[in-house]
């Protein structure tokens, strides 16, 4: 069985889910194959770049990467420009001998787009396609959190998103709102096509049962997977030896993105933390490109520890335990990979009841589930956890046990497995 699979990325959350079923499956013999708009340095012969399957000549590819860029950073509208070698990718050789194609992260966020999602159509008259959805941008047009609005289910326009979100504000003008057309555009080329769409989260799936994928082949549910083999309890004191932790602080550990990121909620994250009693002897260990940190009046009082971006999974894991909690404040997520990884390294998380968060920290076993956006009630589920040592053990030991029994790496590849030969035997619903 050979799955071609189609990405932007194999970094960040979605990226390195991808990355870790495709290696499942090969080590299971499953010729398994990724097409990525960015290549990245080190990839094996089985990872391959978009532009290199696809010969374009160099003026048209020029020409439609202006177009695509410009309209990109005018009104968002770069997907209906973007790749002319989207359209060619379904007479490689590659894409003819697959089996099923595979869809995981169209969008590239910031960047420039990599695929015209109007190519997805012809592939599916050739090919099965299951398209797993990493966020809703699939069903909306223009964001891939809708946060509080729900203009999404009746066609987008006019996107709060564009006034509300600082990093957004910077790259596009609300008077060119475009959210409108593009949802349009996105319900013209969807429509009919017999899509299998695969959900990390239950909370995902019922958004898109009422948006314009409504009548989509098939709805499935399977959860993320981490490795618990790489992400466990590791050596915690001689891990916050080698950081500079004492071993008599309570260290509070978190995944962070830059503090503009209105979704990733630096903003709530000092929020919270600035709440917090016995400072002395608290630590924050931050994992991230958050930024410049130190003299942040929210951290007075603390030691932070901010290796800045770690790619190395065991390294990830070794910093990640030294905690005595996991700090999630996001505003939305489908299924954050962080809250994976941190159960499985046996962390108690805190985070707010929004996106499918629910589905991975079980409120009051692995760790809490606060109502947004009750910023006293998560500082003090976090202090709680400080008060009480005993507590925290326990949830996360919880934690780990339900990262081992419902979300590890090998059986999302065994749930993976089972929806192929479904979808090639004409099923699933």
């Amino acid at each position: 069985m050979r799955i071609v699979h189609l990405t932007y990325t194999l970094r960040g959350g979605a990226g390195t889910a991808l990355r870790r079923h495709h290696e499942a499956l090969r080590e299971k013999g499953i010729d398994s194959q990724i097409v990525v708009g960015e290549a990245v340095k080190g990839d094996t012969p089985y990872i391959h770049c978009l532009k290199d399957l696809v010969e374009v000549p160099e003026a048209k590819a020029r020409a439609f990467e202006a177009l695509a860029r410009r309209h990109q950073k005018r009104d968002g509208s770069g997907d209906l420009w973007a790749s002319p070698e989207s359209f060619g990718l379904k007479d490689t050789e590659l894409v003819r001998a697959a089996d099923i194609f595979e869809v995981r992260q169209l969008h590239a966020g910031g960047h420039r787009p990599f695929f015209n999602f109007r190519a997805l159509r012809a592939i599916a008259r050739e090919k099965p396609v299951i398209w797993r959805l990493s966020d809703m941008w699939a069903f909306t047009g223009y964001c891939a959190y809708s946060l509080d609005c729900e203009r999404w289910r009746e066609g987008c326009g006019p996107c709060p998103q564009l006034t509300t979100e600082p990093e957004k504000a910077e790259l596009r003008r609300p008077d060119r709102d475009n959210s409108a057309i593009m949802w349009n555009a996105r319900r013209k080329a969807f429509q009919g096509v017999p899509f299998h769409m695969v959900f990390p989260s239950e909370w995902l799936l019922e958004q898109a049962r009422v948006s314009l994928l409504k009548d989509a082949a098939s709805f499935t549910h399977i959860p993320v997977g981490v490795d618990p083999s790489v992400f466990r309890p590791a050596a915690r004191q001689a891990n916050r030896a080698r950081l500079g932790i004492s071993k008599a602080n309570f260290v509070i550990s978190a995944v962070l993105s830059n503090s503009k990121n209105h979704r990733k909620a630096f903003d709530l994250f000092a929020d919270v933390v600035g709440r917090l009693r016995e400072r002395q002897r608290t630590t924050l260990v931050i994992v991230g490109n958050v930024g410049e940190i130190e003299g942040h009046p929210a951290f007075e009082g603390l030691q932070i520890v901010s290796p800045g971006y770690v790619g190395d999974e065991a390294e990830q894991a070794g910093i990640l335990s030294t905690g005595d909690v996991f700090l999630f404040p996001s505003r939305c997520d489908n299924s954050a990979q962080v809250l994976l990884e941190a159960g499985a390294c046996a962390l108690p998380t805190v985070c707010f009841d929004v996106g499918g968060n629910a589905e991975y920290v079980r409120e009051g076993e692995t760790g809490r589930v606060i109502e947004p956006f009750d910023m006293v009630a998560m500082s003090a589920a976090v202090q709680a956890y400080r008060d009480d040592p005993i507590l925290a053990k326990a949830h996360g030991k919880a934690a780990r046990r339900f990262m081992d029994q419902e979300c590890s790496v090998k059986l999302q590849r065994q749930r993976f497995q089972k929806l192929y030969a479904t979808v090639l035997a004409g099923g699933a619903s």
